[in-house]
């Protein structure tokens, strides 16, 4: 597979899970329901997991699908541990 390509389609479940983990199906359902790239889940995990995101920071909020994705893990509130 083209990797231009990959970064341009929407995230499969199977790539959600490589970048946030075991999930339940429903939580991967909604994020695929929004059909962000694999970089866009990756960065909203990222920021989820970010000490950045705790300081509320101005200029680094999350944008677009990447920002709904959030949303989503956010609401789950698994213990996303060390």
């Amino acid at each position: 597979m083209d990797m231009h390509n990959a970064a341009l389609r929407a995230a499969t479940a199977s790539e959600i899970r490589d970048v946030i983990g075991p999930m339940e199906d429903e939580v991967v359902d909604r994020i695929l329901s929004e059909a962000p790239t694999t970089a866009e889940v990756l960065e909203a995990f990222t920021w989820l997991r970010s000490d950045q995101r705790l300081q509320h920071r101005p200029g680094f909020e999350l944008q677009g699908k990447a920002a709904r994705v959030l949303e989503i893990l956010e609401s789950e509130e698994p213990d996303w541990g060390d």
